[in-house]
């Protein structure tokens, strides 16, 4: 690079320098983190992929110790270092925590049940969010039923005591497999989930609910251009926006599960009141969404999440629509992909992770180390071995 040219771009201020990488396709990217120390740690904090990213696998300390199959990864949350499960068993509530600081090590902790014990319904299929110190989980799948529920427990991590949240009449209808996220640090985002009808059978939902964690106080979202229903799908929320992908869904004509044909990314503005969608190809309601380059394609169980003005899709399973060879040949190319899709450009980039196991369904948390984009993964292999790691550039 020219001498001068470099001494003019190390004057600019960094959100400047931020705007001008974040215009440069991959190659020149790489060249400019080449030159110094200063334009390496901006391109590479702009642009996941500068340095050849590797997996890196976490060896747990009590490895030996068993990890009940009941174990969700996606009931999981992460605060202050460590990575919580709650399973809400027969047995008794119990929280797994995961130490990701001082040693990699799984910890089992009784839960205290701060309730009428006949209001104790042991699920699965539910998820968790977290405000604070407090742990929100909506719904699930009743283990002595199979019916899903719609009971709103909050678990204090401080004292490790579960409590039930009174129910309101505008409360979501029981579910299970949807999504919940938190927005303003005293809000739940509810999306989503499968549902049983007076005839015991189950339907997948698009419903849109916010509860208000200080009123508690449910509320239905109204709009038009909704996504599809579906359920065990992929969100997250970011500058007053929900973002969705993929899942499963149950139609009239097919009773049994399956992955969704909707391959694109649902974008809902929270302020306006408006869906729109990322897609390869021109709807006609929303037309300046379409994108240009290669997607994730049609996946459940996958993590979407955001990373610096980009969104990434990872891991997941695909849909069956090739033979079995070839399947696990492109399932296992793919498993290894982290495709990214740029907002503004309306790009979509797709970067290898090296030695990364092919995991049907991950979760992700972001963490920034050493200036690094450092990303967390604890997910389930294809034998339902639970498994956790960093990517790491």
């Amino acid at each position: 690079m020219n001498l001068l040219l470099k001494e003019s771009l190390l004057t600019l201020p960094i959100e400047i320098i931020d705007i001008i990488i974040d215009d440069l396709n991959s190659k020149d990217k790489r060249s400019l983190s080449h030159v110094c120390r200063i334009l390496r740690q901006a391109a590479r904090l702009n642009h996941f992929g500068v340095s050849n990213p590797i997996w890196k696998n976490i060896e747990f300390d009590n490895e030996n110790e068993e990890l009940p199959s009941s174990l969700n990864y996606r009931d999981g949350v992460y605060i202050d270092g460590n990575f919580y499960i709650v399973v809400l068993s027969k047995f008794g509530p119990i929280c797994w925590i995961l130490d990701l600081i001082q040693k990699y090590s799984w910890k089992k902790v009784k839960v205290s049940i701060c309730m009428d014990k006949m209001q104790y319904n042991p699920v699965k299929s539910t998820v968790g969010a977290v405000i604070k110190n407090e742990v929100y989980m909506f719904g699930g799948e009743c283990l002595i039923t199979g019916r899903p529920t719609k009971n709103l427990y909050k678990l204090d991590l401080c004292s490790m005591s579960l409590f039930l949240v009174p129910e309101n009449e505008k409360c979501p209808s029981p579910r299970f497999m949807h999504s919940l996220n938190v927005m303003d640090h005293y809000r739940l985002i509810l999306f989503g989930g499968r549902c049983m009808a007076n005839n015991n059978k189950f339907y997948d939902t698009k419903d849109l609910f916010i509860y208000d964690t200080r009123k508690n106080i449910w509320i239905q979202q109204i709009a038009l251009n909704l996504p599809y229903a579906r359920s065990f799908h992929s969100v997250f929320i970011r500058g007053g926006k929900l973002y969705i992908y993929g899942g499963q869904h149950i139609t009239s004509s097919s009773p049994e599960s399956s992955i969704h044909d909707d391959e694109d990314i649902w974008e809902y503005n929270f302020w306006k009141n408006k869906w729109h969608r990322y897609s390869s190809f021109s709807y006609f309601f929303c037309p300046e969404f379409s994108t240009i380059g290669i997607g994730p394609g049609k996946r459940c169980g996958a993590s979407i999440f955001p990373l610096r003005r980009k969104i990434v899709v990872l891991g997941g399973t695909e849909k069956q629509m090739c033979t079995m060879s070839s399947r696990n040949e492109k399932n296992s190319s793919e498993q290894q992909m982290m495709v990214i899709l740029c907002p503004v450009k309306r790009t979509w980039e797709n970067i290898q992770i090296k030695n990364m196991p092919n995991l049907d369904c991950i979760a992700i948390k972001i963490d920034r180390i050493s200036n690094c984009n450092n990303i967390f993964i604890v997910g389930k292999t294809s034998n339902e071995k639970l498994v956790a790691g960093w990517i790491i550039e």
